[in-house]
C-alpha cells in the first residue's frame, strides 16, 4: 500500500468537507501518513530506524488498517511479503540455529493473512505438528515450564485454520487448569507454586479457551476474573500486568490492550472506561502514531495496540475531537567533541592474553569486556597492552553461569543475569534461584553503585521480559539489552524488544565460548558495539550507555554484508554513520581490514596463561587462520610455509587437539628452543593462503633475558 490510500480516502473528504479538517480527517490523515513513513522498499513495513521491512511492524500496520476498514485492495505484494519473511527462516532472516520456537511469529503471519482474506492452508502442516514445549532448553527455565504465551499459539492458530481442536483438547484443558489462579487469571508457572496471574498471559489464555470452545462454567469465577482484570487499572486509566504488583508497578499500552481485549471476551468493560480512553489519548503523538508510554516516540506495535483498544471500546470516534498530544521532541545530543569507539562485551577472557592484545590492536577494539575471566588474567592483559602501547582497556564482562532468578508466577530463569564491572571489581553473584527482589538488593544495587551494569542477554518469555525491563527502568536493574549475539539477532525474532529501544540502549553481545581469543576472531570481526565518548575509557563507555549514545552493529554474512545498526538515542545512528570511515572494519567488497592471518606468540616459563609453555628457554607458537566460527571447527585457510629466527630456518611441529567428539579445539605450529641464548631476535613467518596461494610474511621481534624472568618484546 502506497500513499494512494492517503490520497484516495482523505483528500477528497478534505475538499468536500473542509470543516472536518481539524477533526476526524486530521487524525486519520496523520495516522495514514505515519503508516506511509514505515513502508519499506521490497514490500512490507518496518521500524522507523531500520532500512528494511519486518513481519511484526507489517502485522501491526495491517491490524490498524483492518480496524479502520481500510485494508488495501492491492493485497498480493503484502501477502507475498508475509509468507516469505518469517524472521527466523524467511528471506530476511538474521539468526543462526536456535532451539527457540517463536510460534507467535507464525500467528502474526496467519493473522495478517487472515485480515487480508488470504488462504492459510499452507500453515496447516506446521501448526498441526506443534507439540508441547515443556523442558525445552532454550526457554531457560529450570523447572522446564513451557512459555505460556507460546503454548497458547497452538489452539489460537488452529482456530484461525478452522480445524478441529479435538486431538489437543485434553492436553490444553489440563495445562490451562494447572496455570489458572483461583481468581481466574493465568500465568507461566503452575498455580500451585504461588504468584498471581499476568494480564498478557490471561488474554491469550482466554482467547485459547474461546478457540477450544470452553466457556466459563462457574459464574462466580467469571465475576472474580472480571474484577481481577478491572483491578489492573491504575489511576491514570492505563492497566498494569496484575493488581498490586510486587515489581513493575507501571501501566503500558500492551497491558492496557490485553486488559480491554480480555474484558471484551468476557462481555465486560473497564471500571472507568472514560479514564481508559483518556489514557489511550495520552499516547497519541503528533506524528499520527501512538507510544508505549506518554511522552515516548511512536512505535508500530504501540500504535496497533492503541487503535485496536479504541476500536474494541467502540471509541475510535473519540479521536475526532481530542487534541493530539504534542510530544516534547528530545533534543539531539550534542556530538561536539565526541568520537566513535569500539567495545566488545563478553569477548574471551581466558587463554592467551598476548593474542587478545594483538587482536584488540589489529581490529581496533578500544574496550574489551572479558567473559568469565579472573582478575589476574585481566591484570596481565592490561599490563601487556600498556607495555606495547596498545590503546585497549580490559574490564569484567561476565555471564552468571549456573545462576538463576525467580520471578513469582513466572518461574526460575537463567541467561538473564549478564553483567559488567571495572577491571578490578571482580563482582560475582552468589544467588541461585532467589527472588528478583533479593537479587536486586544483594547484587544489582551494589553492582550499580560500583559503576557496573546489568545486561539482559535473552528471554523468549515476553511477559517476563516486560516485567523485569519495566522494573529496571523504574528502580534500577538492566542497563542495556543484548540484540546482536554471534549467530543471532534477538531484535528480529524477539521483536517485542524493539518496544524498549527508546528507553534502554541496545548492545552487541559476544558471549564468547571456548578458551582462546584467536578462535573467536570471526565473531570479533562480525559485530561490535560502538559508543560515543571524548575518550575510550570505561567511564566514557558507561556515560554513553547512560545516555544511549551507543549502537549495536553487524556487517557479515548473516546480514548479507549489509550494515545492521540497532539502537541509539535520536541522531546517534546518523552521527555514527557519518563517521563510518573512522570505525568500519571492512573495505570494498566487505574485505576485512587488518585481519590477521596468524598470531606469533613467544612463550616463556612464567607465562602461565599460555598454551605450550616451556619448562625452560622459549617456545614459539604460531596459530593460523581457520574458517570456523564460534570457537573453531571448520578448516584451515592459512598455513605456515617457512619459519626463521634471525634469518635461520626453524624446525616446527604441527599440534592439533581434539575433543571427545573428534572436533578440533586447538591447532598451532610449535618451535621449542630450550637452549636459546639471551639476546635480540626476529622471528619471521611466511604464510600461504590455502585459497589463493598468496604468500604473506609477518614478524615478531623480541629480546630474551632469562635473568629478567620473561621475554621482552620490542614491538
Amino acid at each position: 500500500m502506497k500513499r494512494s490510500i492517503l490520497n484516495k480516502i482523505c483528500l477528497p473528504l478534505l475538499v468536500l468537507f473542509p470543516v472536518l479538517a481539524s477533526a476526524q480527517i486530521t487524525w486519520k490523515a496523520d495516522l495514514l501518513n505515519y503508516i506511509h513513513k514505515l513502508e519499506k522498499v521490497g514490500g512490507g513495513y518496518g521500524w522507523e530506524d531500520q532500512p528494511d521491512a519486518h513481519l511484526t511492524p507489517t502485522y501491526a500496520i495491517i491490524g490498524i488498517l483492518n480496524d479502520l476498514d481500510m485494508v488495501p485492495e492491492k493485497k498480493e505484494p503484502l501477502i507475498t511479503f508475509i509468507r516469505t519473511h518469517h524472521p527466523q527462516r524467511g528471506l530476511n532472516k538474521e539468526a543462526g540455529p536456535s532451539g527457540t520456537e517463536e510460534r507467535d511469529l507464525v500467528y502474526q503471519q496467519m493473522q495478517s493473512l487472515a485480515w487480508l482474506s488470504a488462504d492459510l492452508a499452507a500453515f496447516s502442516k506446521e501448526v498441526l505438528a506443534w507439540k508441547p514445549q515443556d523442558h525445552k532448553v532454550s526457554n531457560f527455565e529450570e523447572h522446564g515450564y513451557p512459555v505460556f504465551l507460546q503454548e497458547m499459539m497452538s489452539p489460537v492458530c488452529r482456530g484461525l485454520l478452522k480445524v478441529s481442536q479435538e486431538e489437543t483438547t485434553d492436553y490444553f484443558t489440563r495445562y490451562l487448569a494447572s496455570r489458572r489462579r483461583e481468581n481466574g487469571s493465568f500465568n507461566n508457572a503452575p498455580s500451585a507454586g504461588g504468584g498471581d496471574g499476568n494480564i498478557l498471559n490471561t488474554y491469550w489464555g482466554l482467547l485459547a479457551m474461546q478457540q477450544l470452545h470452553q466457556q466459563e462454567q462457574k459464574p462466580q469465577l467469571l465475576t472474580t476474573l472480571i474484577n481481577w482484570i478491572k483491578s489492573c487499572q491504575l489511576k491514570n486509566g492505563g492497566f498494569t500486568h496484575q493488581p498490586n504488583p510486587v515489581i513493575a508497578v507501571n501501566e503500558e499500552i500492551a497491558y492496557t490492550w490485553a486488559a480491554i481485549k480480555s474484558l471484551h471476551l468476557l462481555a465486560a468493560l473497564p471500571s472507568d472506561k472514560n479514564k481508559c480512553i483518556r489514557y489511550l489519548h495520552s499516547l497519541h503523538n503528533n506524528d499520527g502514531g501512538f507510544a508505549n508510554h506518554p511522552g515516548l516516540p511512536s512505535t508500530p506495535m504501540a500504535t496497533y495496540y492503541a487503535v485496536d483498544a479504541l476500536k474494541t471500546l467502540d471509541a475510535l470516534s473519540s479521536l475526532d475531537t481530542v487534541k493530539v498530544n504534542k510530544r516534547m521532541v528530545q533534543n539531539k545530543p550534542d556530538f561536539l567533541g565526541l568520537k566513535v569507539y569500539t567495545v566488545q562485551f563478553e569477548a574471551t577472557g581466558s587463554g592467551s592474553p598476548e593474542e587478545a592484545v594483538m587482536l584488540a590492536d589489529s581490529l581496533h577494539i578500544n574496550l574489551w569486556g572479558c567473559k568469565n575471566s579472573n582478575a589476574a588474567w585481566r591484570e596481565k592483559a592490561q599490563h601487556l597492552a600498556d607495555s606495547k602501547k596498545v590503546p585497549v582497556v580490559f574490564f569484567q564482562s561476565d555471564e552468571a553461569y549456573g545462576k538463576s532468578v525467580t520471578v513469582q508466577g513466572m518461574g526460575t530463569f537463567s541467561h538473564i543475569m549478564d553483567y559488567i564491572a571495572p577491571a578490578l571489581a571482580n563482582k560475582k553473584p552468589d544467588l541461585d534461584g532467589s527472588s528478583w527482589q533479593s537479587y536486586h538488593k544483594t547484587f544489582i544495587q551494589p553492582l550499580l553503585q560500583d559503576q557496573g551494569a546489568l545486561i539482559l542477554q535473552v528471554t523468549n518469555n515476553e511477559p517476563l521480559g516486560r516485567m523485569i525491563l519495566d522494573e529496571s527502568i523504574m528502580n534500577g536493574g538492566f542497563t542495556a539489552i543484548s540484540t546482536i549475539h554471534f549467530g543471532q539477532n534477538f531484535s528480529f525474532w524477539l521483536p517485542w524488544l524493539n518496544e524498549y529501544r527508546h528507553q534502554l540502549p541496545f548492545i552487541s553481545l559476544q558471549d564468547a565460548h571456548g578458551t582462546e581469543s584467536w578462535w573467536w576472531t570471526a565473531e570479533l570481526i562480525a559485530h561490535r558495539t560502538l559508543f560515543l565518548a571524548r575518550k575510550p575509557t570505561y567511564n566514557g563507555m558507561m556515560e554513553a550507555m547512560k545516555n544511549n549514545l551507543l549502537v549495536a552493529v553487524r556487517h557479515d554474512s548473516l546480514s548479507n554484508y549489509k550494515t545492521r545498526m540497532l539502537g541509539g538515542a535520536q541522531g546517534v545512528q546518523e552521527y555514527v554513520q557519518s563517521k563510518q570511515t573512522e570505525w568500519s572494519w571492512w573495505e570494498k567488497d566487505s574485505l576485512i581490514k587488518a585481519k590477521p592471518w596468524a598470531a606469533i606468540t613467544v612463550i616463556e616459563a612464567p607465562d602461565t596463561f599460555e598454551v605450550a609453555r616451556p619448562v625452560s628457554g622459549v617456545n614459539i607458537r604460531i596459530r593460523c587462520e581457520w574458517s570456523g566460527i564460534r570457537q573453531m571447527p571448520g578448516k584451515a585457510v592459512v598455513t605456515l610455509e617457512k619459519l626463521t629466527i634471525n634469518g635461520k630456518p626453524l624446525v616446527n611441529e604441527y599440534v592439533e587437539k581434539k575433543d571427545g567428539k573428534g572436533m578440533v579445539t586447538d591447532a598451532y605450529f610449535l618451535v621449542t628452543l630450550p637452549d636459546i641464548m639471551k639476546g635480540n631476535y626476529t622471528v619471521e613467518a611466511a604464510l600461504r593462503s590455502l585459497k589463493t596461494n598468496e604468500i604473506r610474511k609477518i614478524q615478531k621481534i623480541f629480546s630474551y633475558h632469562p635473568d629478567a624472568g620473561e621475554a621482552a618484546e620490542k614491538n
